[in-house]
């Protein structure tokens, strides 16, 4: 057998790095630590997915550009979004005795066997960028709800107005075959579809301002901002419209603020809020909650079922007595004993609520885990540095939110104890 070539063997037989660029790489891992590759990408001598196609020549995989159109959503659905988010691993066809599987790193071995013995198959490796992994994985789970939902009757122009407004959807469109419009939204980490009653045409233009004739204008392509309104909802709009000989397009995407929350906080990005979204459809999601500065913690955490989930998600706040109640989250503030939580927070759990979030210090276990219980979706406040510890007490993921310079907020959300 012979030996595996070295990432820099590979790279440099192809031309992207030379003698003087190893060097240079070498040194800085010397100063950083790290694999020599990852150091490649941190003296910008190569980018990351040219190290990831290094990666895959050197374990003879498949480095691949991953298409959602090109995957078999039933061997997709052989595992949880949530494991498949967890492991950045996922099963995307079977070809006889043989599946094809997705990963992040050619090291990875804990997934594939344990595919290997739950499907009794070959398993076949092929390698892509995390970031194209886990957009597959939005993708394909989403296409699945909205496969698996049950047909639905036609729905009024109305209807659609205020089922968009109910999911905060951020893009929706109607989409006109012939006589047949379908109406579709996002929301929850899948994506709805719903045929539109006769006379949408005259429903839309009494209900959007301006109407799409004036927007459209007769032509094949325009774009117009709007204002969609529907039982004293108001939703602006950015309206891109396309139109050939078969049909049209309506796509509507949200111009403004609708909700006093996005206009305090800002709103996560549209794929942390879909893999959020997508792991609270699993009934079971524990999310450990960390911010920089400490004080974003304590004004975000009970608006965070508001801002991430749907709003007739029953909520419930949980406090320390000396961490102030918040106006527009239903809560339950705690006494000063910390040894008396447990019991309480046992008593809550009665009264099975959707999400719970939790704002309380220390790291008691027995207070942490039966807090996971209140409700079905769980968010816990935690200190950044007892991050091991969060693990222990049973949840699974890591949601961080920054708060920049000038107020804005990032999000990330990735699976807890893996970075």
């Amino acid at each position: 057998m012979s030996e595996r070539r070295t990432i820099g063997q590979i790279l440099t037989h192809a031309g992207r790095i030379d003698e003087e660029g190893v060097a240079r790489a070498l040194e800085y891992q010397r100063e950083h630590g790290g694999f020599f590759g990852q150091a490649l990408v941190g003296c910008g001598l190569i980018t990351a997915e040219e190290l990831e196609w290094g990666l895959a020549s050197q374990f003879d995989l498949p480095f691949v550009f991953p298409d959602p159109d090109a995957v078999d959503l039933d061997t997709c659905a052989l595992v949880e979004p949530e494991w498949a988010l967890r492991h950045m691993t996922l099963p995307i066809l079977v070809t006889g005795s043989t599946m094809q599987v997705l990963v992040d790193s050619p090291l990875k071995s804990d997934p594939i066997e344990e595919l290997a013995e739950r499907t009794g198959l070959t398993i076949e490796r092929s390698l892509a960028m995390p970031q194209s992994i886990r957009s597959l994985i939005r993708e394909v789970f989403a296409r699945i709800a909205a496969r698996d939902e049950p047909s639905r009757d036609p729905v009024s122009v109305t209807t659609f107005i205020e089922e968009v407004a109910e999911a905060d959807s951020s893009r929706f469109g109607i989409s006109v075959r012939g006589s047949l419009a379908m109406a579709w939204w996002q929301g929850g980490g899948s994506v709805s579809r719903a045929p539109l009653t006769g006379g949408w045409h005259a429903d839309l233009t009494d209900a959007s301002s301006p109407p799409p004739d004036e927007g459209a204008a007769g032509r094949s392509r325009a774009t117009w901002l709007a204002d969609l309104r529907a039982s004293g909802v108001t939703i602006p709009v950015k309206v891109e419209f396309i139109a050939d000989e078969s049909g049209r397009e309506y796509l509507f995407r949200r111009s403004g603020a609708v909700k006093t929350l996005h206009r305090r906080f800002t709103a996560p990005p549209e794929a942390v809020l879909d893999e959020v979204r997508m792991l609270c459809r699993s009934g079971k999601a524990r999310f450990v909650v960390t911010t920089g500065p400490e004080d974003v913690g304590h004004q975000i955490l009970p608006h965070l079922p508001d801002i991430l989930l749907d709003p007739l998600w029953r909520s419930l706040y949980i406090h320390a007595a000396d961490q102030p109640a918040a106006d527009e989250a239903f809560s339950v503030a705690m006494d000063d004993d910390p040894g008396s939580w447990g019991a309480e927070i046992e008593t809550l759990r009665t009264f099975h609520f959707d999400a719970v979030t939790v704002d309380l210090s220390g790291g008691n276990w027995e207070w942490a885990e039966s807090s996971l219980d209140v409700g079905s979706v769980a968010f816990l406040l935690w200190p950044a540095d007892e991050l091991p510890a969060a693990r222990k007490a049973g949840f699974q993921w890591h949601l961080h939110i920054d708060r920049d310079d000038h107020d804005a907020l990032e999000w990330t959300l990735e699976p807890l104890g893996n970075g």
